[in-house]
């Protein structure tokens, strides 16, 4: 990543309501083909092995899994969205939002057929996210003249102020999830309050976004590998990607963190 900021005198509500303004020329941006191309083909040489090794995985795992239903489909064209998703949020590059959006859609379609509650609040979040995220991300980058968002720092009071926050959300949604016969609630509860303390954080730059992306992502390597005991729809796509999702979030955290010098 480039500089760190330490610079957070804009609240996030400022932020939010001049992102939304400019909500019209983020989306020509991020749905531009040729930007898309360019971000692609200037990502750096280990994060294009990354990119390469996590398609491999995601398409292998589909056709090994000989599930060519439409929940197969639909798995390995999540998997396929959510890497490339993945590989641009490392670089901080805007596109990213693209292939965000129709990753939590058909993550959503997924999560809907294996009736996890936890999953379906947390994709739909995630899809609100996209264009709120795209806004923000759109405005730092054409201020700062740059092709990737800078990352910044939490205080300490930010820091409380949402690791507070993500125990309130935990139980409000395992309360929902008893009550709506949701499966694996106690682990399933844990993903909307990680993504909305991720997707938050992601959204404005800051780089302990990831502390809570390698945590969600642990449980829902656990998550799915149940899911799959039982063969449910799409497991076997989901599980690898929950895999090939970790695994980045600890190269994103390692490229964020890391000074700029070293990079």
């Amino acid at each position: 990543m480039d500089n760190y900021s330490n610079n957070s005198n804009s609240s996030f509500t400022e932020r939010f309501s001049t992102a939304l303004r400019d909500l019209p020329n983020a989306l020509g941006q991020v749905f531009n083909f040729q930007r898309n191309v360019h971000e692609l083909k200037t990502l750096k040489k280990s994060t294009k092995v990354m990119m390469t090794i996590m398609l491999l995985a995601t398409w292998a795992s589909f056709i090994l899994g000989k599930d060519f239903g439409f929940s197969g489909w639909i798995g390995v064209i999540t998997g396929t969205s959510v890497v490339l998703n993945l590989i641009l949020v490392d670089q901080g590059r805007l596109t990213n939002y693209s292939w965000g959006v129709l990753g939590c859609v058909v993550w959503l379609i997924i999560a809907i057929n294996n009736r996890l509650i936890g999953d379906i609040a947390s994709q739909s979040f995630y899809l609100i996210m996209q264009f709120v995220g795209l806004s923000v991300w759109h405005r730092e980058i054409t201020q700062a003249d740059q092709e990737e968002v800078a990352s910044r720092k939490l205080t300490w009071r930010e820091g409380i102020f949402w690791f507070l926050a993500t125990f309130i959300i935990y139980f409000i949604v395992l309360f929902f999830s008893k009550h709506l016969n949701g499966v694996q609630v106690y682990l399933d509860a844990t993903l909307l309050p990680l993504g909305i303390v991720g997707q938050v954080l992601m959204t404005y730059g800051y780089r302990s976004q990831w502390i809570a992306w390698i945590t969600l992502d642990v449980i829902n390597v656990v998550i799915w590998f149940n899911q799959l005991q039982v063969v449910s729809p799409a497991s076997t796509s989901m599980f690898v990607l929950q895999i090939i999702m970790l695994a980045n979030a600890i190269y994103g955290a390692y490229l964020w963190f890391k000074p700029s010098d070293q990079q």
